[in-house]
Parts: structure tokens; C-alpha cells; sequence
């Protein structure tokens, strides 16, 4: 009974990441701000789905298939919008120009919540006049996406180097997932403790996340929260992981137990690729 459950749970795991994999390579970007928001509601609306169908074969495992396929379908743009910012650094690099972010006028939390102006904002100077700023709007950085566009994006320039820093965030991934397997094999320890700090630190990292999407925009506290990530999903994937061995230990092999914890080891791996990658692609 033991290995009904953790088949039923690889097989599940494994079909999910192969169908994430596939809509992931088919969809490289978002045609229209629609479809991102589809994607993303369709997302949180087939969670409930697999909820209410765990126990029901097969209609959990379609629920699971198309859910994948949301992910995949949203996996393949942020990839994309994270290597496009890599190379377009690489890019302002190589044409000596710099970024920094200034203090403009100073607004209070409460107007900021309102939709007042940032604080700051990043401007940008060449290394040959570091007093002469420019910002996003300027018809200089306006020239710059277009060489930009022209030189790297056409002719793949830097994708080697991109696709060297996906390896190593896969790579990164799955010694993670090896580590964690590892650790609940050789050591007889319940790690059951974790779940509340887990959820409140998750429920953290998701505020700072929004606040720093809409309001902060700073650069540091998208590194900072990347690497919050990879400490709370690492330390997810141990959780699961210990919790797939206690449910084999009372031989429970039912469709729910076997969906639920299939799903959250699915999640903890994307999640834990996604701030890997951003961490790469940000210190390069």
C-alpha cells in the first residue's frame, strides 16, 4: 500500500511538470493584457476545482492536467520577461550605461495607496556624463529599446549565457527537491512544526510581494523577496516531502491524499524555480 501512494503521487507530479513544461515552451509571451489576466484567474479557479474533485477518477486528474496547463501558460512569459530584463541589462552594460534610482517628491503611505506618485524612480546616465540623467520616457531611453530590440532580441544575442542560467536554475531546483527527499529518507525527524511558520511567512512574502508590485517598485526588495522564496519553498518541499513519507507510514493511498500532496511538492518546485531564476539573472 506504501507504493500506491508514492506511485500515485510521482505519476501525478511527473504528468503536471511535463504538461507545465509543454505550454511553457508553447507560449513565450502575452499577446494582451486579457490573456494574462484569464490565465492568472484560471489558475486560482482550477485550485477549487482540484479540491472538489480529489476523490473523483478521472475528473481530478483533468482538473490537475489543465490546471498544469495555466501554469505552463503563465511560466512561459515570466520566463521570458525575466530573461529580457537580463539581457537588457547586459545590454545597457555593454553600452556603458547605468541606473539608479533618485528621491523625487515625498509622499506619504497613505497617498501612495491612492495612487500618488513613487518616490523614487529609477533614471538612467551614461558613464561618460554621470550628471545627465534620463528616465523611461526620455526619447534617449526611447532610442535604446529600439537598438535594443534590433541588435540582442533579433540575433539571440546573450542566449547562450541565458540559457546557461536556466540550466543552473533547474539545476538549483532539483538539489533542492534531491536535498529535501534526503533528508526525510535518513533521518526519522517530523517536520509537521514547520506548517504554521511556513503558512504565515508565505502569506508574508505574498504581501511584500504586491506592495512591492504597486507600490515600492524598488529593485533590492524584489532581491530580498526572491530570496525569502527560496528559504520558505525549500523549506515547503521538506514539509511535503515529510508529509507524502507519514501518509505512506499509515497507508493512506486515497486520490485526495495522493492530489494534495502531488499538487503542493508541484508548487513548491515552480516556486522554487522561479525565485532561483531571478536570483541568477540578477547577479548574473
Amino acid at each position: 500500500m506504501e507504493n500506491v501512494l508514492l506511485s500515485k503521487v510521482f505519476f501525478i507530479l511527473s504528468g503536471m511538470l511535463l504538461i507545465t513544461s509543454f505550454f511553457a515552451r508553447i507560449n513565450k509571451a502575452y499577446e494582451t493584457t486579457g490573456e494574462a489576466i484569464f490565465t492568472i484567474a484560471g489558475s486560482f479557479f482550477f485550485i477549487f476545482v482540484i479540491m472538489g474533485t480529489a476523490e473523483k477518477f478521472p475528473a481530478n486528474l483533468f482538473s490537475v492536467a489543465i490546471f498544469s496547463g495555466f501554469i505552463g501558460w503563465s511560466l512561459g512569459p515570466t520566463i521570458g520577461y525575466i530573461g529580457n530584463r537580463y539581457k537588457f541589462r547586459k545590454f545597457l552594460k555593454s553600452k556603458e550605461i547605468k541606473s539608479k534610482q533618485i528621491v523625487t517628491e515625498k509622499r506619504s503611505f497613505i497617498a501612495k495607496l491612492f495612487g500618488a506618485e513613487d518616490e523614487k524612480k529609477t533614471v538612467f546616465f551614461s558613464q561618460k556624463n554621470k550628471n545627465e540623467y534620463f528616465d523611461s520616457k526620455d526619447k534617449r531611453y526611447l532610442a535604446i529599446e529600439i537598438e535594443f530590440d534590433n541588435e540582442v532580441l533579433s540575433n539571440d544575442k546573450y542566449n547562450q549565457e541565458w540559457q546557461n542560467i536556466v540550466f543552473l536554475a533547474l539545476f538549483g531546483t532539483t538539489m533542492a527537491v534531491f536535498a529535501a527527499g534526503t533528508v526525510n529518507y535518513l533521518f526519522d525527524l517530523d517536520f509537521g512544526f514547520l506548517g504554521h511558520f511556513l503558512f504565515i511567512s508565505l502569506c508574508t512574502l505574498i504581501t511584500i510581494s504586491l506592495l512591492n508590485t504597486f507600490i515600492f517598485r524598488a529593485r533590492m526588495i524584489r532581491v530580498y523577496q526572491s530570496f525569502f522564496g527560496i528559504i520558505i519553498f525549500t523549506l515547503y518541499l521538506l514539509y511535503d516531502i515529510n508529509i507524502l513519507e507519514k501518509k505512506m507510514t499509515i497507508k493512506d493511498s486515497s486520490w485526495s491524499t495522493s492530489i494534495d500532496i502531488a499538487v503542493n511538492i508541484y508548487l513548491d518546485v515552480i516556486n522554487l524555480f522561479i525565485r532561483l531564476l531571478e536570483i541568477l539573472a540578477e547577479f548574473d
